[in-house]
């Protein structure tokens, strides 16, 4: 057996002691870099808020409570649209996201409209129709049962209306 010098040795264990060090240096400034939890008292820019000072970054940042209760459905579209932006959930600043949770009451809809955005929708009460029409007018739309999702696609128009008996979320 080939025994290892203890120059190579100590060489080995730098490199380790550098390979850790460098690990835990890179780590710990991803964390710094991993958020931008947005301050609505700071000046908003193009991307968002400016970043709330990290030591002052709390859980509660990440944690939206807004769709917690569902809205009347009583306006002429029988549906209610309750937004969440970077202003009232922090967390969502510079993502490029936001979040909605639309209530359609029997009969609702959510008329034709675009984003800048994709849209990912997921039915969880109710059976609604919902569609996209893309830039060659062609549609594309399913009936969509509980546990369905659906993404329309950024800039298509696209709809979704309340085809079941019940109120649809």
């Amino acid at each position: 057996p080939q025994s290892i010098s203890s120059t190579k040795l100590n060489k080995m264990r730098s490199f380790v002691v550098l390979f850790i060090f460098s690990l835990f240096v890179s780590l710990s400034h991803a964390i710094e870099l991993d958020f931008c939890v947005g301050d609505p008292s700071l000046p908003r820019g193009p991307a968002g808020y400016s970043c709330k000072d990290p030591s002052k970054v709390t859980l509660d940042d990440f944690i939206y409570t807004g769709f917690r209760v569902g809205r009347p459905t009583t306006n002429t579209f029988k549906n209610n649209v309750n937004l969440a932006f970077s202003d009232a959930y922090p967390a969502l600043n510079g993502l490029g996201i936001s979040m909605a949770r639309l209530d359609f009451g029997v009969g609702g809809a959510i008329p034709i409209h675009t984003h800048r955005t994709s849209e990912v929708l997921i039915l969880v009460k109710g059976s609604i129709i919902a569609g996209f029409i893309d830039t060659n007018n062609t549609a594309y739309y399913k009936t969509l049962q509980v546990g369905d999702v659906m993404i329309f696609p950024e800039g298509m128009l696209h709809f979704q209306v309340n085809v079941g008996d019940t109120p649809a979320l």
